[in-house]
């Protein structure tokens, strides 16, 4: 058995480690001077071994194979002490890879001479029946020592089998930082183990019957335990490195978008009770996917490590898919029908506009009529998003309708205005003052002049709405809440009138709830009777 396997002609590497201090460096110079020193005489006596041996396939009789044997025995025992010193020198040192294939050299130089000698190459080294009969205890403390030896040849065996097979694995990083652990783990057990088996030998002459024998055995089964702790050990730095937390600041944030995207896209109900909010998200659809893979890409390595960090991405990235998967399928199915609903919705106003109009009841234009217009026009938008094509077609049908109910409307105008009442005022909020501050301030950069003769709000509480938006390449995350306050003014062309001005607050969460208001219509804005009250029904005589 070889002390050092070579296989196709490649010499086991010892990789390099972190930069020691410049003291530290010195005495491991040393010590790898040391090491050398003791290599030169091994190497001497095994040239002299292999001199006199010659081309011989056994080793010779007498005085002459004692001498021999002496001579290998002295060269063991400066091959054992080089490599102790070895595995004390850390990797990366100044000499020590030329003192690690040095070593090598002159094992394998050993193995092969103490082949002749003991006249076998077989894996497992003969029965050495020579040497000094051991007494009673001697021989329990070799037959412990040898007990031992097996399970640390076995698991010699077993990290070597490991090590050929990850070392074919191309991308070493994807190699699961827990195997790693568990090899190190089987490393520092199997090395325990073989010192136990070296206290006992050295409780044992060196000369007696089968110690020889048992020495090499271990000798062997820890050049294979080096060897692959070499390999193991950078490899192990480099994964920790690459699943340590610390490497990946951006973590959290980007598992919490993932999570948040996922959750806009689980909300496919938004097709039938907020298409604003689905048009808006189905905009978001292609860059959300993009997202999504960009985070997995970032943190791939996480994922194949399977660390907690991995699992839990895994998870959110592939409740994320499929939710998107769903919204995309709904869209679909919604895009199918809306051309029909948007028709049905459109029919339905046109046939409330000719009721009201023949039964003169100018409360449909100002109840169902605007009521029913603004699903078609919900539907409509939410069509030029899905489709563009019959988008567009719908979009002309609404306009045509709507001209075609202005007309009628215009009819009546004198009756709706008339009917018109002030609507229900049911937000009594703690911050209602500032929203309504809020909205006056708003319309002011529409009317610098205008007196408030009324104010209502007819929502009982604050709509919240939080979402993340993409834009110029980033992702933006809002989260505001919206109130409409309406404030009724004086018509500016006409005292007896007065004109509802509806305002959107949007309350900020994430700049103290701050407030900005966003009027529905503009100064200019061409305004419909319902937009319209009779003074009297505002201002009490």
């Amino acid at each position: 058995m070889t002390i050092y396997e070579i296989r196709s002609g490649r010499i086991l590497k010892f990789c390099v480690a972190a930069c020691l201090c410049f003291a530290f460096a010195l005495t491991a110079s040393a010590d790898i001077e040391k090491v050398n020193s003791l290599l030169r005489r091994a190497e001497m006596n095994l040239q002299s071994v292999s001199a006199s041996l010659g081309n011989r396939t056994t080793l010779p009789r007498g005085s002459a194979g004692k001498l021999l044997a002496s001579r290998l025995e002295q060269a063991l025992g400066d091959i054992n002490p080089a490599k102790e010193l070895l595995e004390k020198i850390p990797a990366g040192t100044e000499g020590r890879d030329d003192a690690v294939a040095r070593y090598q050299a002159a094992a394998e130089e050993y193995n092969r001479l103490r082949a002749i000698m003991v006249g076998t190459d077989a894996p497992a080294p003969a029965v050495d029946d020579s040497g000094v009969k051991l007494d009673y205890r001697q021989e329990e403390v070799l037959k412990g020592a040898q007990f031992t030896l097996r399970e640390v040849e076995a698991n010699a065996d077993k990290l070597v089998e490991n090590l050929e097979r990850l070392r074919d694995i191309e991308d070493q990083l994807s190699i699961h930082y827990r195997e790693i652990d568990s090899l190190l783990g089987l490393v520092g057990n199997t090395k325990r183990k073989a010192g136990f088996v070296k206290d006992g030998l050295d409780q044992l002459p060196s000369d007696g019957k089968g110690v020889a024998d048992t020495r090499q055995r271990l000798v062997n089964a820890e050049a294979k335990i080096v060897t692959t702790a070499d390999y193991l050990r950078p490899l192990n730095q480099r994964l920790k490195k690459l699943i340590d937390p610390a490497q990946y600041p951006d973590f959290e944030d980007d598992r919490k978008r993932l999570r948040e995207l996922s959750i806009m896209f689980g909300n496919s109900d938004a097709f039938q009770w907020n298409k604003p909010l689905a048009a808006e998200t189905y905009q978001q659809a292609d860059a959300a996917k993009e997202e999504c893979i960009r985070i997995a890409r970032k943190y791939n390595r996480l994922i194949q490590q399977r660390t907690d960090q991995g699992v839990a991405l895994e998870s959110v990235g592939n409740g994320f898919l499929r939710s998107h998967a769903e919204f995309l399928a709904k869209a679909g199915e919604v895009a199918e029908a809306l051309p029909a609903e948007i028709r049905a919705d459109l029919d339905q106003a046109k046939q409330y506009a000719s009721d009201a109009v023949a039964e003169q009841k100018p409360l449909w234009f100002t109840g169902g009529i605007p009521q029913v217009m603004g699903f078609a026009e919900e539907r409509t938008t939410l069509l030029l998003v899905l489709n563009e094509e019959a988008g567009t077609q719908m979009k002309a049908e609404l306009e045509q309708t709507k001209k075609d109910l202005k007309q009628q409307a215009d009819s009546l105008r004198e009756l709706i205005i008339r009917e018109n009442k002030l609507p229900n005022d049911k937000f009594q909020g703690e911050d209602r003052e500032e929203a309504i501050k809020t909205a006056i301030s708003a319309w002011k950069v529409q009317q610098e002049e205008f007196k408030v003769l009324a104010v209502r709000i007819p929502a009982e509480h604050w709509a919240r709405e939080t979402k993340w938006t993409y834009s110029n390449g980033t992702w933006y995350f809002s989260d505001r809440s919206k109130l409409q306050v309406r404030l009724f003014v004086p018509d500016h062309e006409n005292p007896k009138l007065v004109i509802d001005r509806p305002i959107n607050i949007w309350k900020d969460h994430q700049k103290g709830d701050s407030m900005i208001g966003v009027p529905l219509w503009g100064f200019e804005d061409e305004l419909q009777p319902s937009d319209y009250l009779l003074l009297s029904k505002v201002k009490k005589p």
